[in-house]
C-alpha cells in the first residue's frame, strides 16, 4: 500500500526546546512528539493519511522561548493523491518535491531562523522581511512564508 504521509525531519538548534502549539490538519492525523529538543539532532514529525486514499496535508506549529522572545514556527506539508505535493515554512533545507510519495521535508532552524513572535503588533516578525529562499538540491522549489 502506498504511503501518502508527510514526514517533517526537524533539527532544532535554537538553544531552546520547542513545544507543539497547534495543528491544522486537512486530511491527516498527527503522529509526532509534543516537543522538539534543541540538541542539533533530527526529530521526526509525521502526518499520517488515516484513510490511505486522500493523502495527508496539514500545518504544525511549534513554539519556544528563543533569546527571551516566544517564537512560533509553522510548517505545512501535503502529499495528496492525484495532485502535487507542497512544503512551506522557515528553515526548509530540502524536500522530496512536487511528485511522488511520501513527502519528506528536512528542516533546520537555529536562533537566527525567523519565526512569528507572539505579542508583536499584527504578529509581524523578521519572517516577513526575510527573502524567500529556495531549498538546497531542489531546483525551482520556493519556500513560502505565510502570515497566519
Amino acid at each position: 500500500m502506498a504511503d501518502y504521509g508527510v514526514y517533517f525531519s526537524i533539527t532544532n538548534n535554537t538553544g531552546a526546546a520547542l513545544g507543539l502549539s497547534s495543528t491544522n490538519l486537512d486530511d491527516a492525523t498527527y503522529d509526532g512528539p509534543t516537543s522538539i529538543p534543541s540538541n542539533n539532532q533530527s526529530t521526526l514529525v509525521h502526518l499520517d493519511d488515516p484513510d490511505f486514499s486522500e493523502g495527508a496535508s496539514g500545518t504544525i506549529v511549534f513554539s519556544g522561548n528563543i533569546n527571551g522572545a516566544v517564537r512560533q514556527y509553522s510548517w505545512y506539508g501535503s502529499c495528496p493523491v492525484g495532485s502535487s505535493n507542497d512544503a512551506e515554512g522557515p528553515g526548509i533545507t530540502e524536500w522530496s518535491g512536487e511528485g511522488g510519495h511520501p513527502t519528506n521535508i528536512n528542516i533546520y532552524i537555529d536562533a537566527t531562523t525567523p519565526g512569528w513572535t507572539q505579542g508583536a503588533q499584527n504578529n509581524l516578525t523578521a519572517g516577513e522581511a526575510a527573502p524567500k529562499v529556495k531549498p538546497r538540491n531542489v531546483p525551482g522549489v520556493m519556500v513560502k512564508f505565510e502570515k497566519k
